[in-house]
């Protein structure tokens, strides 16, 4: 009988020791804690994720110097014409003419301004003809060159003509003329009275002016 209870007791113990240990805090807590990450940042991986420098960027872009040095082609807009000197002698006629670059950047002329003579009602005076020469009888032979105006500066040219006419003919005079830019499309229109009684008027390709008239 002693046996049983014995028996009985350690059963009841080993029981109880089990029971005691599934149900343990410390049990749980190393149940549910949670593994510690070791994935850190690297140093490439901050390096490469490091944004480039605004600044950067416009290392490499073209400088403001070399753009307002490629000059174009002068358009009437940019510029004005007006006459600025007049010579006479042995029946011939030169008057100088200069184009004026009134804009703040330079732009380029080159060879002939074109010409036309127009009567008072504004058409092309009949029985002219404009011919291109490199000089008159008061200028030496120039040839043509691209003249570079400058914001302000000057480029001149030449209209020339004879005047002198017989007593049995009388020679057409123009009431306005009609100036164009090399290379131009828009004209100038100036009131100028020309009368070449040879019927031809010559016209020197464009200069550059050192100095302002």
């Amino acid at each position: 009988m002693r046996i049983l209870i014995r028996e009985s007791s350690v059963l009841l113990l080993l029981t109880a020791v089990t029971t005691g240990c599934v149900g343990s805090p410390s049990v749980t807590k190393q149940t549910q804690a949670l593994p510690v990450s070791t994935e850190q940042p690297t140093k490439e991986a901050v390096l490469t994720s490091t944004p480039t420098p605004a600044g950067k960027t416009t290392e490499n872009s073209t400088p403001e110097a070399t753009i307002a040095t490629n000059a174009t082609r002068c358009e009437t807009s940019q510029l004005s014409v007006r006459r600025v000197s007049e010579d006479a002698g042995v029946g011939n006629v030169a008057l100088t003419y200069a184009f004026t670059n009134n804009t703040s950047s330079p732009c380029n002329l080159y060879g002939y301004p074109g010409l036309a003579l127009l009567d008072e009602k504004g058409q092309p005076l009949e029985g002219i003809k404009v011919v291109r020469s490199e000089g008159t009888y008061f200028s030496s032979k120039q040839p043509r060159q691209k003249v570079t105006l400058a914001p302000g500066k000057q480029a001149s040219f030449q209209i020339a003509y004879n005047h002198i006419s017989s007593p049995q003919e009388e020679c057409p005079m123009s009431s306005k003329i009609e100036i164009t830019p090399p290379n131009a499309y828009q004209h100038f229109t100036l009131t100028e009275q020309i009368k070449p009684c040879t019927g031809k008027v010559r016209v020197t390709p464009v200069q550059s002016v050192d100095t302002q008239p």
